[in-house]
């Protein structure tokens, strides 16, 4: 069985196999290099095996993304290998519109976390690490006297929003996505995702002053 041990803050990221044809390694030998990312997506379509490198490429990135929302090592890797598999099993739907395949990697990926969060009749969670403190603080236009306060109130803030909301601003302020990244993610218009997320952003500002007073 194919795995590799990739770095994840102090724990190891183990890959599992999801291609299990033991002539993968033959085709191994060969040069990806002489592929681009576009030709070996179009090749997987017609041999699977082709699809091996793009999941070297993206498995960490996804890996990340769902450990951001479920917090559980075990659970993400399940998630996580859940999704390449959808991907790979899904592959021939796949038609380049100018996104990133990462972006479709991640959409299946984020689909996976809320089929999980809806059969556990669980919510998600997030994590603040990466969050941009200065970024949020300043799109909802706080005053300076009140950035400490709101760091230590954005847990309940977040608490309050609804799933949907939530993932738009844990994609463009923790994630750094672009909005027409989000768009494509979430099957969205750019304009549709530029709205919702200034929307939420007024709803959070209200939120925080109504708390304060």
């Amino acid at each position: 069985m194919f795995a590799e041990i990739v770095p994840f803050g102090r724990a190891r990221v183990i890959k599992p196999n999801i291609l299990k044809d033991t002539s993968i390694e033959a085709l191994t030998k060969t040069k990806y290099a002489d592929f681009t990312e576009i030709e070996l997506i179009e090749k997987s379509k017609q041999d699977k095996r082709y699809f091996k490198p793009l999941y070297e490429k993206y498995y960490e990135q996804i890996f990340r993304t769902v450990f951001a929302r479920v917090q559980d090592f075990d659970l993400c890797a399940e998630i996580t290998s859940e999704a390449f598999s959808k991907t790979l099993a899904n592959i021939e739907k796949f038609k380049y519109k100018g996104y990133p395949f990462s972006a479709w990697l991640t959409r299946i990926a984020i689909n996976c976390c809320y089929d999980h969060f809806r059969a556990l009749k669980k919510n998600r969670t997030v994590s603040l690490d990466k969050y941009t403190t200065h970024d949020l603080s300043f799109e909802i236009e706080l005053d300076e006297s009140d950035k400490e306060l709101w760091l230590a109130m954005l847990p309940d803030v977040l608490e309050k929003l609804k799933p949907k909301d939530l993932e738009l601003i844990e994609m463009r302020f923790f994630e750094s996505k672009s909005f027409a990244e989000i768009a494509y993610i979430l099957d969205i218009t750019e304009g549709n995702a530029k709205t919702r997320t200034y929307r939420v952003l007024k709803r959070m500002k209200k939120h925080f002053k109504q708390s304060t007073r």
